[in-house]
């Protein structure tokens, strides 16, 4: 039964195919021990020779609060990119410039060449200052909350002089405040002069579509919708000053047959008028003076009174002359009045047409007033916000705490020495079972099996 337990044990091991030397540490040590250590003495040595050699590193901190605007909203509205991230980064970027670091780094003398040792190019320098620069907001003290309307940043420097830390770490503050306010001020000063070019070409455009709707009216006048009603009336003037003419017309034509009647050869006005005279008589007695005949014979007589009143019969020949001469004269007058009337009715029927083209010009009028307006608005605010960076009342940058010379380095020699000897006993552990790998050792039973596919009989246990 015991072998039957045994080898039931024997079998689950296999199953599970973990190293021997798992199952017996102490083994593992007793066998390799003299490496291990070896392992571990190098390791520690490089550790000490790391501590011996480490230059001191001082890192110096400053930080810069950055708040919102000290007016209201209510009175202006400010033209600059408030987004944190993209400002900042912006900043950054700027700051961490080629040129301003090669600014730092001859301002300072950073970096220095020993003597009789070949100097570190300029590329390498700005890298370096660049790689032991940070800029970060301040989580120390919980200042930092996204969407707050003041937030820390942290401006740190890391270098093997206390002295270079903290001025650096200054300089830096001192050019980040520059520098945002720089940016602010460039962007007000960007926006408004935009915004002023805008407000030009809107200008510009709107002078012009106001000369288009002057040419236009200047060449369409009488054809205007505000000149209907005069053409209105115009016409009702023609229309009776037509009829004044063709009625004046017939008359002069009447009065030109009536005189080209009473001048046949043998008879005179006088003796025709003696003579209707004696017929009117005769027809009133036989007829009521309301007859026809007697009212005609009247008008005949009423006629040639008149014009016997106004010429004698020696001017008959000249009194016809003057009247084809007024008929004439008449009938010019009334083509000038029938072509007005025409050519007037022409405009007031083209009316119409002439005030929806007017109509449009002026829409697009309006539209560009209204653009106008709205952009000297904007142009007002610009300018306003403009002159409140410029007084430093917008978005500020200031120096909370300035950078002082720290009095320990940062890279302590103690940290080095505990992650030295962590890593050398990790190392030793590491070098034990790689050598288990590499020379193995059978441990138990079940590796024997494994080994040579052949079942254990029995097995002697370890001898004290």
């Amino acid at each position: 039964m015991n072998a039957s337990i045994r080898e039931g044990e024997f079998s689950e091991d296999a199953a599970l195919k973990l190293p021997g030397f798992l199952k017996d540490p102490g083994g593992l040590l007793r066998r390799r021990w003299k490496w291990m250590l070896l392992v571990l003495l190098l390791g520690l040595g490089a550790t000490g020779l790391l501590v011996r050699n480490l230059a001191p590193s001082y890192v110096g901190r400053a930080t810069v609060l950055v708040t919102s605007q000290r007016i209201s909203e209510e009175f202006f509205r400010s033209t600059v990119e408030s987004d944190q991230l993209e400002k900042i980064s912006a900043i950054v970027g700027e700051l961490l410039s080629r040129q301003n670091l090669v600014h730092l780094i001859e301002k300072h003398a950073l970096y220095p060449s020993p003597e009789g040792v070949e100097p570190m190019p300029m590329e390498d320098k700005v890298a370096l200052l660049r790689a032991n620069t940070e800029i970060k907001p301040d989580l120390t003290n919980g200042s930092y909350r996204p969407g707050s309307s003041a937030v820390v940043y942290a401006i740190s420097y890391r270098s093997e002089n206390r002295w270079s830390a903290a001025n650096v770490a200054n300089e830096l503050a001192a050019e980040f405040i520059d520098t945002h306010l720089r940016m602010r001020s460039r962007q007000a000063r960007l926006t408004t002069e935009f915004l002023r070019r805008e407000l030009k070409q809107v200008e510009e455009d709107l002078a012009k579509q106001e000369r288009a709707i002057t040419e236009f009216k200047q060449a369409h006048r009488g054809e205007l919708p505000g000149e209907l009603q005069t053409n209105l009336a115009r016409l009702d003037r023609l229309q009776a000053q037509r009829q004044s003419l063709a009625l004046q017309i017939a008359e002069a034509e009447t009065r030109l047959a009536t005189l080209s009647a009473t001048a046949q050869p043998g008879s005179s006005p006088a003796q025709r008028l003696a003579e209707l005279r004696a017929r009117y008589e005769e027809q009133q007695a036989i007829y009521t003076p309301e007859h026809p005949n007697v009212v005609a014979i009247g008008r005949q007589i009423e006629a040639l009174e008149k014009e016997l009143a106004r010429s004698s019969d020696a001017d008959s020949p000249t009194s016809a002359v003057a009247g084809v001469s007024t008929i004439e004269e008449l009938r010019r007058q009334l083509a000038a009045t029938v072509a007005e009337f025409e050519d007037l009715d022409q405009r007031v029927a083209r009316t119409p047409r002439r005030q929806e083209e007017l109509a449009a010009l002026e829409q697009r009028a309006e539209i560009l007033r209204e653009s106008h307006r709205e952009f000297l608005r904007k142009v007002s605010q610009a300018e306003l916000a403009e002159a409140v960076e410029s007084a430093q009342q917008g978005e500020r940058a200031t120096i909370l705490d300035k950078a002082v010379p720290p009095n320990k380095p940062d890279n302590s020699p103690t940290k080095y020495i505990a992650v030295g000897i962590i890593g050398s006993i990790g190392l030793a552990l590491f070098a034990g079972i790689l050598l288990e790998f590499v020379d193995a050792v059978i441990v138990d039973a079940s590796e024997v099996e494994q080994a040579f596919h052949l079942p254990v009989l029995g097995s002697v246990p370890r001898m004290q």
